[in-house]
């Protein structure tokens, strides 16, 4: 497969750059923060927390600012370890810069959508 696509595209393909990426929280959040209030309610995850194994924790953002064309900001979030949600929203900003992130998807939500269309 990697000769095929190296003979249509070459050594360096751009698509493949494209999500490779590190990104930051910002960066994840800028393409959400497109519709008014989108990012907010977003449940996202340091790719570092699935590399380990670790379930069912994530942030749930509840508020976002952005300055500087979506590159820096101020994100809240209420954070959710193995299962047992914290009482309140606490600032992320420095672990948004440092991590790369994406979207938490559940097991659980996957497993019940399986189920439903019989898959």
């Amino acid at each position: 497969m990697a000769s095929v696509i190296r003979a249509k595209w070459g050594t360096h393909v751009p698509f493949i750059n494209t999500l490779s990426r590190k990104r930051n929280l910002y960066s994840l959040l800028a393409v959400l923060a497109a519709n008014a209030g989108g990012e907010v309610g977003v449940r996202v995850v340091p790719t570092k927390w699935v590399n380990s194994g670790i379930e069912n924790s994530y942030y749930t953002v509840t508020k976002a600012r952005f300055t500087h064309g979506f590159r820096d900001g101020r994100i809240e979030a209420v954070r959710t370890w193995k299962g047992q949600t914290d009482d309140a929203a606490r600032a992320i900003d420095s672990e948004a810069m440092r991590f790369s992130w994406r979207t938490y998807a559940d097991p659980g939500e996957h497993a019940a959508l399986k189920k439903k269309l019989g898959v």
